[in-house]
């Protein structure tokens, strides 16, 4: 895949709609082009545990756009793209429920998870989590739970594995792993399709 965004939320307390940061990095012919950071407004309490994971408080969130906002000025960049999070089962739901929450109608776009591909292709290993990941590609994971540096490890993460693997396309990715994209779309969502064995939650 030399041509994705990838994307990472960060959530106010336990309900996935409660995003309170969003990092995206567009890549395009396998190099990091651009980024996009923004603090969002979750319109809900922050749980102290949270707080505790990313550091973000009520405070630091007014005056931030709410997550259909920040969705609206940014939809024309992720149509019918590919967008990727080292876990999908988290981050894609999270997006899903947000827009469920505002009625916002999303556009097309196609959705992998470095996580489960990691798994698929990075046979043996201990652990898939984005630190453990970059500590085997050497790559610099600066403020863990920071959305933007987390999604510039899962950017640096799935280049890595494009390279390593020849992950060329879509059609690549399913005939190496068996891995077909997920769906993000109006009225329609699905997560990416892994194989039979489920996967562990070992992911954070």
């Amino acid at each position: 895949m030399k041509n994705f965004i990838a994307f990472d939320f960060e959530t106010a307390n336990r309900n996935r709609h409660s995003i309170c940061s969003v990092g995206m990095v567009f890549v395009e012919n396998g190099k990091i082009v651009d980024s996009v950071y923004s603090l969002v407004d979750p319109e809900e309490s922050f749980d102290y545990h949270n707080i505790l994971v990313h550091g973000i408080r009520a405070e630091d969130v007014e005056g931030a756009p709410t997550f259909n906002t920040f969705y609206e000025s940014i939809q024309d960049r992720i149509e019918n793209q590919v967008m990727v999070a080292h876990f999908l089962p988290f981050d894609g739901y999270a997006l899903r429920d947000n827009l469920n929450r505002y009625n916002v109608t999303p556009v097309s776009s196609k959705l992998l998870c470095s996580y489960q591909l990691s798994k698929k292709l990075l046979k043996g290993r201990s652990s898939y989590t984005l630190k453990s990941l970059c500590e085997h590609y050497n790559i610099d994971l600066l403020h863990h739970h920071n959305a933007l540096d987390d999604a510039k490890a899962c950017a640096e993460i799935m280049i890595n594995l494009a390279t390593e693997f020849a992950l060329d396309d879509l059609e690549s990715i399913f005939q190496k792993t068996n891995i077909r994209a997920g769906e993000i779309a109006p009225s329609y969502y699905r997560s990416s399709l892994v194989s039979k064995k489920q996967i562990s939650s070992d992911a954070s």
